[in-house]
């Protein structure tokens, strides 16, 4: 069996918290924090909005956690209230015990999560690698999804180039820096976008990415590979879909990505965003904003 990814140190790992608590106390809208119990680790879990409106879960990109939901909650608590999941293995406040290192343990852990919070049926929110969890698990159970948005998904419907694989795991695993790393997230937006990741809310989570990554060790061997898959599925489910993919992608064609899943997904929402990298919500905040306002309200 592949070995858990955790902290290299105590002093890593408290380094890190303190810049996931800065990104929280940022934070426009109250955040609650809590843990569950799962056969995969402690899962660490945001909660925000009135308990009493409806639920909605939001799964964070790779190495990014929770806390990068902080720009886009005004927008989730409208009308819900908001659950946010850590996934163990990744760089957050979960902790693993066993590592999850393919899409049906991604369901696993994702059901069994949800089943200790009580959460019954919800909408989903993914984003990154996110979305691709966010899909497998819309796809296993979809009596569990009032409605499902992915923003800038990975896999699915094509592999991510070779190229950046390579410089992701040269970044993030071989020879992590702070050079290297915010060189390899600066790739993902657009120059205007890479304005904004010098500004909070952004700086701070940028910030938490560069500090975690350099103390955190991910064995190769336990990595996700968000691949393509048969999305035959997620086409019959009664869920709405919405997609987002950014018309400069660096990870995939955007293109191509969004004509494919027109293709695959006709009854769904796909929206090619213009002037847009893999980090939307960075590159066309208002833009992410006002279609998920459409789609969640």
């Amino acid at each position: 069996m592949a070995k858990v990814a955790a902290f290299r140190s105590d002093d890593a790992r408290a380094r890190y918290v303190e810049l996931y608590d800065a990104a929280l106390a940022s934070s426009p809208v109250p955040i609650t924090e809590s843990d569950v119990e799962t056969s995969f680790g402690l899962t660490h879990v945001l909660t925000a909005g009135h308990p009493a409106m409806p639920p909605l879960v939001a799964i964070h990109p790779l190495a990014f956690s929770s806390a990068s939901w902080v720009p886009l909650l005004p927008t989730f608590v409208a009308n819900h209230s908001v659950t946010m999941l850590d996934a163990p293995g990744d760089l957050n406040k979960s902790v693993s015990i066993k590592p999850i290192t393919g899409a049906g343990l991604v369901v696993e852990w994702l059901d069994e999560a949800l089943s200790a919070l009580g959460i019954q049926r919800a909408a989903v929110v993914g984003m990154s690698m996110g979305s691709w969890m966010a899909t497998h698990y819309a796809m296993a159970f979809p009596g569990r999804i009032e409605r499902l948005a992915l923003i800038a998904p990975v896999g699915l419907v094509s592999n991510q180039h070779f190229t950046w694989i390579l410089s992701g795991l040269l970044a993030n695993h071989l020879r992590p820096t702070e050079a290297r790393l915010e060189k390899f997230i600066e790739a993902t937006a657009t120059p205007v976008g890479r304005r904004r990741l010098q500004q909070d809310p952004w700086r701070m989570i940028i910030q938490q990415y560069v500090t975690g990554a350099i103390g955190f060790h991910k064995p190769v061997l336990s990595l996700l590979r968000p691949g393509s898959c048969d999305l035959q599925r997620l086409n019959s489910a009664e869920f709405p879909v919405l997609v987002m993919v950014g018309r400069r992608e660096s990870l995939h064609d955007g293109p191509k990505m969004a004509a494919r899943l027109r293709d695959r997904l006709p009854h769904a929402r796909i929206e090619l965003i213009d002037e847009a990298n893999h980090l939307i919500p960075v590159d066309q905040p208002e833009v992410v904003e006002r279609l998920l306002g459409e789609f969640l309200n």
